[in-house]
């Protein structure tokens, strides 16, 4: 008695963001065609190599929701920013840890990754109609997020043109 999932799970990715953008998709919905089982809730697991800070999901009796309202800082940090104090060169790797006595910036390094992918592994949780047994039932979705690097470079701008004055 397989559930039929909306959105599809097999649509990859099923959501496609900009690291900087505000949204809010969802909600991830699962019905029985059969009415053989009834979904009493959902709970939801991001899964990726990484933590996904911004993102929120909520999982209750009506689906899954996810939003990032704050957008997803820090998705594609930079790999490295040399700065020198004085003519010692220092490393930070972000620009809210550059020293404001840094005379210059040296050099920026940003991320190469053009996309990351987490997957929302949603869980529905059901009932059987006939016999009130519990029985979970599991899709992946993907969430894709794109680097914007029009951030990085307004932030290396600022950093640059704040020690030339």
């Amino acid at each position: 008695m397989p559930l039929t999932w909306t959105p599809d799970p097999a649509t990859a990715p099923w959501h496609d963001v900009q690291a900087d953008e505000v949204w809010t998709e969802g909600p991830i919905t699962a019905a029985d065609a059969e009415a053989l089982l009834t979904v009493t809730g959902y709970s939801c697991e991001v899964v990726g190599l990484e933590p996904l800070p911004g993102l929120l999901v909520q999982a209750d009796a009506a689906g899954v929701t996810a939003s990032a309202p704050k957008a997803l800082a820090g998705v594609f940090p930079p790999l490295d920013i040399e700065y020198q104090i004085k003519g010692v060169t220092g490393h930070c790797a972000a620009f809210d840890e550059l020293p404001a006595e840094a005379d210059e910036v040296i050099r920026f390094v940003p991320n190469p990754a053009n996309t990351k992918d987490w997957t929302l592994r949603v869980t529905a949780h059901c009932a059987d109609a006939l016999t009130g047994a519990a029985q979970d039932f599991t899709a992946d979705f993907i969430l894709r997020v794109w680097a914007n690097f029009d951030p990085g470079r307004d932030a290396l701008k600022e950093a640059v043109n704040a020690r030339r004055r």
